[in-house]
């Protein structure tokens, strides 16, 4: 509830607009943790399992914080920010080019993930969808 007026979208004279509070990086940093934790716990993958991560770069500080919250390796979102620098924040479906980057990049033919993968975008409420993606087996 706390979180309601942090992002919203409001339809103005010209189309949607963004409200984005300044805090929103903090507020995601500080329930990030509790949610990919009770999620991996629900689907029996360990704490610790490698993962790769395909997080919606919502900007630098949130990925920042995203990555300081989970105690990610620094490269661990390097998808994340390549598509940041590159196309910029295109809202919640930004996750995706982020995926198209991890699989463009996959060594294996066709481009498949080799390791499960925890999706992440964020959206008006400053809701956060999350999916954990497994790599196809043969």
């Amino acid at each position: 509830a706390q979180s309601e007026t942090a992002m919203a979208w409001e339809i103005g004279d010209q189309g949607f607009d963004l409200v984005l509070s300044s805090y929103v990086p903090a507020i995601l940093g500080s329930g990030i943790r509790a949610l990919v934790d009770a999620a991996q716990a629900r689907l029996g993958l360990a704490a610790d399992a490698p993962l790769d991560w395909a997080v919606h770069p919502g900007g630098r500080a949130i990925l920042d914080q995203v990555e300081k919250a989970l105690e990610l390796p620094k490269d661990a979102l390097w998808a994340s920010r390549r598509v940041l620098r590159d196309f910029g924040n295109m809202s919640s479906p930004t996750v995706l080019f982020v995926l198209k980057e991890l699989l463009d990049q996959s060594a294996a033919p066709p481009a498949q993930l080799s390791l499960p993968c925890c999706a992440m975008a964020f959206g008006p409420g400053l809701t956060v969808e999350l999916a954990f993606l497994q790599p196809l087996t043969p």
